[in-house]
Order: C-alpha cells, then sequence, then structure tokens
C-alpha cells in the first residue's frame, strides 16, 4: 500500500511558528484554523514535521483575516529568528558568503519539500528556490511571498536594510503577487510564472557555491547524491553541475570517465529513481509527480520516463 503523498511533502514546524506570534498579535483564532486543516495547535521548539499541504491550506485561511503586508511581516521575523537560532545556522563572523553557503547546507533542516541553491545567471549569482507544490496550490503566493521576505532579509542582515535585488523571479502568477510586492520592493523587476524563484545578489568576489573541496577529492556517490537532489531543476547541465565545484565542463567529464560513468548516464538514473520513488511511495497524482520533477506538461513527463524505463509512469505504479 502507498503512503499518503503528503508523507513526502513535509516542512517543519518551524513554519507554523514563524506566523504564530502575527496572529495572536492580531487576535486571529489560527488554532481553529489549524484544527479545520488537520494541523496540530501546539508547538515547541522541538525539531517536528508538518505536511506542507495542510500548512499552505492553513496560510490560505489565515491571509484573508490579515492585512496584505502579512507574509513580508512575518519573513522579516523569521529572518531575525534564524539569525539567533539556537542551531547556529549562521556564525557570528559568517562574511556574506559564508552565510550564503550556510543557508544552502542547512535549508535541508527547514523543508523537505524545497530545494536551494546558487546559480550563476548572466555572470550574476543568483540564490534560487523550487518547491515541490505546483504555484496554482492554494496558499502557495503567501508562502512564496514569506519565503522571498525572509531570504531578503537575511540578506540585508549583511549588505544593509536598504539593500534590495536587481531582479527577482516568482513562480507564482502576477495577480497573485502585486498584492505584497511593494511592501517589499521599490525598484527591483519583479517577473512571475517562472520556472523557479531567483533573487539576483550583487556581485560575489572569486566565490564557488561548493568548491571548499576539490572535485577530485569527493567520492562520485556524493555527486550521485547531488544529481539526484538537482535532476528535477530546469538549469541542471553538466556546466551547471561543474560550476558548483568550480571546474571546467571538461575537468568534470574526465572525472566522471574516470569513475566509469556519464553525466548522461548519473542524470538518467537519477531522474528514473526520484521518479519510481514518487510513483511506489505516494498516491500523489501523476501530473502532481510530474511537476516536482520539473515537468510543466505531463505528456512530456510520460515520454521521457517511458524513453528512460521502456515503461510510462503508470505502468511503473501497477507493478509496484
Amino acid at each position: 500500500m502507498r503512503k499518503d503523498s503528503r508523507s513526502l511533502l513535509l516542512t517543519a514546524s518551524d513554519s507554523m511558528l514563524f506566523f504564530i506570534p502575527y496572529l495572536e498579535r492580531h487576535k486571529i483564532d489560527w488554532k481553529s484554523i489549524a484544527k479545520s486543516v488537520d494541523l496540530p495547535t501546539k508547538y515547541s521548539n522541538n525539531e517536528k514535521w508538518i505536511p506542507v499541504k495542510n500548512y499552505s491550506l492553513f496560510i490560505e485561511a489565515i491571509t484573508p483575516l490579515c492585512a496584505p503586508d502579512m507574509p513580508i511581516i512575518v519573513g522579516k521575523e523569521a529572518a531575525k529568528s534564524l539569525l539567533q537560532d539556537r542551531r547556529r545556522f549562521f556564525r557570528p563572523n559568517d562574511t556574506f558568503q559564508q552565510a550564503l553557503t550556510a543557508l544552502i547546507t542547512h535549508s535541508h533542516t527547514l523543508t523537505r519539500q524545497n530545494t536551494y541553491w546558487l546559480q550563476k545567471l548572466n555572470e550574476q549569482w543568483c540564490l534560487c528556490n523550487r518547491g515541490n507544490l505546483a504555484p496554482s496550490y492554494p496558499g502557495y503566493a503567501a508562502v512564496e511571498w514569506f519565503r522571498v521576505s525572509l531570504l531578503i532579509n537575511l540578506c540585508r542582515h549583511w549588505l544593509g536594510n536598504e539593500w534590495s535585488p536587481s531582479k527577482v523571479n516568482m513562480m507564482t502568477a502576477l495577480h497573485q503577487g502585486y498584492l505584497h510586492e511593494g511592501y517589499l520592493f521599490t525598484d527591483t523587476a519583479v517577473a512571475y510564472n517562472q520556472p523557479h524563484l531567483t533573487i539576483e545578489l550583487p556581485p560575489l568576489q572569486s566565490f564557488e557555491a561548493l568548491a571548499s573541496r576539490s572535485l577530485h577529492a569527493r567520492d562520485i556517490q556524493e555527486i550521485r547524491l547531488l544529481t539526484e537532489t538537482y535532476c528535477h531543476l530546469p538549469s541542471f547541465t553538466i556546466d551547471w553541475l561543474a560550476s558548483l565545484f568550480g571546474v571546467t565542463r571538461k575537468t568534470l567529464y574526465r572525472y566522471l570517465k574516470d569513475n566509469h560513468t556519464t553525466f548522461k548516464e548519473i542524470k538518467k538514473q537519477a531522474i528514473l529513481s526520484k521518479a519510481e520513488q514518487l510513483l511506489a511511495e505516494s498516491n500523489e497524482s501523476i501530473s502532481d509527480i510530474a511537476f516536482r520533477m520539473g515537468y510543466s506538461d505531463v505528456s512530456n513527463f510520460n515520454r521521457a520516463i517511458k524513453r528512460l524505463s521502456n515503461k510510462t509512469p503508470a505502468q511503473i505504479r501497477k507493478e509496484r
């Protein structure tokens, strides 16, 4: 029997703890709303996980009861909380570049349904994020603006309170975002309906996201795990993977060849392994799984899996 799909889409209970102070200050009966979407009404600082779909439904229900700037305010307060967090995600003497690396490294302790990464686009480093829920899911817009506010305010701790990115790409639609945009940005160019969230960063000198250890000091299994983590991203290419380690495409090609594999092969295996796991272990629809795997069109997903395994996703699911 397959698990409830929500078991694979989790967020830390910290996500609720970030919103509760705002709701209580404004005397909003959040506990009744939490009960209505099957969420707990008691939270502590001990690490717990809650279904992200229920969490999003909760945010959808409270948003009309709050001021339009609610996600921005909660995101700002959440950033302050993380900077003071007992788990010490960030050290007092961290540089901005070290803080970015720490954010990517520790993001898995805050969510199991979001991928964070750093990527160079048009010679400019960007902080990127992609969730596993489709942007059309109830509550997603407010959650995305909360996340953007959190990330922007974390950056402002190092860059100054007046800093704003030149460009931001949002996954949600314009009609979902214009209510919040003005509370966070003034001169920032915001694009909507994008494949993932992108925040353009200021120039970073001599920065490589994962280059603290040389490529050849890493086990091939680490490369495979990274591939499983990022294979669903539209930008996942051999050049992109090479850039994570601060090496050229040619150097990564030779490294993979020395380990008796190719980029095409490890990406194929990662996509197939991840898709098979989702098809076998959850009740999510094939269209939802297609989105999680980076396909906006379920037909393209079906063709890709058939090409890789000689079976359609529906056949794979039936056999499990």
